[in-house]
């Protein structure tokens, strides 16, 4: 079942804001960040400079936090809440295309295929995001090449199963299609 959003956040809307990144590791503890799938595996101290070099943002529900159109120039980590993708249709709604929980990336596929976003993403509920940059991830990769090595299988290992998730509910969908429009049977009634 497809979910559909028609509210649009009207600029100056958005109540997002930086928080500082070494209080949110203190309050949520080392080992929250390591189960976090898009982090796993890193070392606490590779962690902990990932979000003092990014930008931890706070986000209440109902936040954009980037629209389609924008430039690709950044991606994100859900660190608590959840985060919901928004892609535009024809005729000028909008479909739900992923809902984001604590260790998903959020942005990483535009950013890598240097294209612009295209889809909105807002809060569902009050959120914290990591703020990766094109800067700071190529920063990771050169100062630290083993963890980023171990951060991109753990967003490819994110992708492969959206890609997984997309195509169970494509062949849902197909699915759903032929009962309700079946085929008529071939001509000579075989």
């Amino acid at each position: 079942m497809a979910l559909y959003w028609n509210h649009r956040k009207q600029p100056g809307d958005s109540r997002m804001r930086d928080i500082d990144a070494l209080d949110y590791w203190h309050q949520q503890g080392p080992a929250y960040f390591r189960d976090l799938s898009s982090l796993g595996a890193l070392p606490d101290e590779v962690i902990l400079r990932l979000l003092q070099e990014g930008r931890v943002i706070s986000l209440d529900a109902g936040d954009s936090l980037y629209a389609v159109g924008d430039r690709s120039d950044a991606f994100y980590i859900v660190l608590a809440g959840k985060v919901g993708t928004w892609m535009p249709r024809r005729d000028g709604g909008w479909t739900l295309a992923r809902c984001h929980e604590p260790g998903d990336d959020m942005g990483f596929v535009p950013m890598i295929a240097l294209s612009n976003r295209p889809a909105t993403t807002r809060a569902d509920e009050d959120s914290v995001v990591l703020e990766i940059s094109c800067g700071h991830f190529l920063n990771l990769h050169q100062q630290e090449p083993d963890a980023f090595g171990l951060m991109l299988l753990n967003l490819v290992r994110g992708m492969a199963r959206s890609i997984i998730n997309m195509a169970s509910m494509l062949a849902e969908q197909d699915f759903e299609l032929h009962q309700t429009y079946s085929r008529s049977p071939p001509p000579g009634g075989h």
